[in-house]
């Protein structure tokens, strides 16, 4: 999908610097927004992805993209229907011979249009106002008929706002194809469904405004947010270097390479003096571990089956107990169901980067990890805490290696590996919690190769016997080793671990994700979410991090 993802929004706008990387639009290495409400959370099904792409192309095909944002209402409910409009205004004017891609955009629109009536929005007045102006603006735009089970739905909102809208609906559809002249009428509907919404929020009783959602459909009225202007984002390019090994990664020389025990880098005294300051600033902390280990449960768990629950008045009719139903017909407990028993047969790994520049966010980090490691302990999830690093600055012997060797062309990687182990999954965390504390210790922390990283907690995570295994990276930045980028270039790194994440992703074995320390790692994780820990960790880090090792 991130492949010809990438390739179909470069063919149909022709601009070569488009990337398609964790359901995110990047030009060259700055995020796109992507603010119509149906390009919000879509589904990795097929024809969703499919759907989303070609509507993208098309929207920057066929956008004046500086006109658009000249007349973009403040109001954000004004914003979002402006924004649909538009969206929709593009997807009406698919040539007719795509029409694949005309099949495709409609069943995306109807899939998210679905998803907004199982959601529960519409059963409230603000909510199906909402919904009736998005499907019949896509039904006069697009000229496509609404499923009758929609338009039933709408009927009554639809014909209370005719007298309002009748005349605009018919001037959009006229100027669909000249954005400047389309402006005008999208701003009318635009500002009458604000002002509508304004009114009915000031008539609602208060706190009987919202509707019970269900489920995590939400509509983009902070879609502001995804243009990621809170935090740097990663950046990455091409390696003329990977391009010249066909995309094998290589590597000068494994002979330094090491696997290290993080409590054996560290003096016994130290390790203690580190934990004990640890253990102070969760205490005074106020995070909520309890709370946050029932919700991993919660989450995590699943269900098997342990027996059965008899004399029910409901359920499997149970044969053994219709003979007393003969003798008694006013009889109700007949019936059986199967008894359910929580198991947590999940693993989580965490792989810190222990590269130079993580070394000013080694307290927060540790503390994250050990709030978040003993919450999952509790909850029954097998715990392993890795890291990243290399046994030398600047290459170390194996760059000395590589130079007594003549210094060949594209060596590869060019650095002593040092892979640590703070805290191994086999240990339960009250023995191997002392191994987090080892990440205080600033002489660990020098450069970074994060491929190699990932596959070796990867093969770690597969050898535990689990039904459901997670990595999570925590990063602050792109792979880092400085003799590697000088002898090959400083993208080398970045393609390796872009294709070991592909391959991960192939196999589906693991769910790798990254939480990125005050940057944006969506150029290489699909699922990610950034932080900024400049602040310490507090609970919105913590929940933010632990919707993220839940998602499915």
């Amino acid at each position: 999908m991130e492949s010809w993802g990438g390739a179909l929004l470069r063919a149909i706008t022709g601009d070569g610097s488009l990337q398609w990387s964790g359901q995110t639009l990047y030009a060259g290495t700055m995020p796109q927004a992507l603010p119509a409400a149906h390009h919000s959370d879509v589904p990795p099904e097929l024809t969703d992805q499919r759907g989303l792409l070609d509507s993208v192309g098309l929207r920057l095909s066929l956008s004046d993209k500086e006109l658009h944002r000249a007349h973009l209402p403040t109001d954000p409910v004004e914003r979002m229907v402006f924004e649909l409009l538009e969206q929709l205004r593009v997807e009406s004017l698919v040539p007719v011979t795509w029409p694949g891609a005309r099949s495709n955009m409609r069943e995306r629109f109807l899939h998210w249009a679905q998803a907004f009536i199982d959601s529960g929005l519409t059963e409230s007045s603000l909510g199906i106002l909402l919904f009736a102006v998005a499907l019949t603006a896509w039904s006069r735009l697009t000229d496509q008929e609404m499923p009758d089970r929609m338009s039933d739905a709408i009927e009554s909102t639809r014909m209370a706002m005719s007298p309002h809208l009748g005349r605009f609906w018919l001037q959009l559809r006229r100027t669909r194809e000249e954005q400047s002249a389309f402006i005008e009428p999208a701003l009318a509907v635009s500002r009458w469904v604000g002002a509508a919404v304004r009114a009915a929020q000031e008539d609602a009783p208060r706190g009987n405004g919202n509707p019970k959602r269900r489920g995590n459909f939400a509509l983009p009225l902070h879609f502001e947010s995804q243009n990621i202007d809170e935090l740097p984002i990663a950046q990455t390019g091409d390696s003329r270097a990977w391009a010249s090994s066909a995309q094998n990664y290589r590597v000068f020389t494994r002979q330094f390479d090491r696997e290290a025990v993080a409590s054996e880098l560290i003096r016994t005294a130290q390790l203690a003096e580190f934990r004990e300051q640890m253990d102070d600033e969760i205490a005074r902390s106020g995070l909520h571990i309890g709370r946050l280990a029932r919700y991993f449960q919660q989450r995590l768990a699943m269900h098997q089956r342990d027996g059965w629950n008899f004399g029910l008045e409901e359920g499997y009719l149970d044969g053994g107990r219709l003979s007393q139903l003969v003798s008694d017909p006013q009889l109700r407990e007949i019936f059986k169901d199967e008894m359910q028993r929580p198991i947590n047969e999940t693993a989580v790994t965490f792989l810190l980067d222990c590269s130079g520049s993580m070394k000013g966010y080694a307290k927060p980090v540790s503390l994250l990890i050990d709030v978040l490691g003993r919450a999952l302990d509790m909850a029954g999830v097998r715990v392993e805490v890795l890291g990243f690093s290399t046994g030398a600055w600047n290459g170390g012997r194996a760059r000395r290696e590589w130079q007594r060797a003549g210094q060949p062309q594209w060596p590869g990687r060019l650095n002593e590996r040092l892979h640590i182990v703070f805290k191994d999954a086999a240990k339960p965390w009250r023995h191997g919690r002392h191994g987090i504390a080892a990440l205080r210790k600033p002489d660990i922390f020098r450069e970074g190769v994060d491929g190699e990283g990932v596959e070796w907690a990867c093969q770690r995570l597969l050898a535990q016997p689990a039904r459901r295994r997670i990595l999570m990276v925590v990063s602050d930045g792109c792979p880092m080793d400085t003799a590697t980028h000088q002898a090959n270039d400083e993208h080398y790194l970045d393609q390796h671990l872009r294709q070991v994440l592909a391959a991960r992703e192939r196999a589906g074995d693991v769910k790798v994700c990254a939480l990125g320390v005050g940057l944006d790692l969506g150029v290489f994780y699909r699922q990610r979410v950034a932080v900024d820990l400049a602040d310490g960790v507090d609970e919105g880090v913590v929940s933010a991090v632990a919707e993220m090792i839940c998602r499915r």
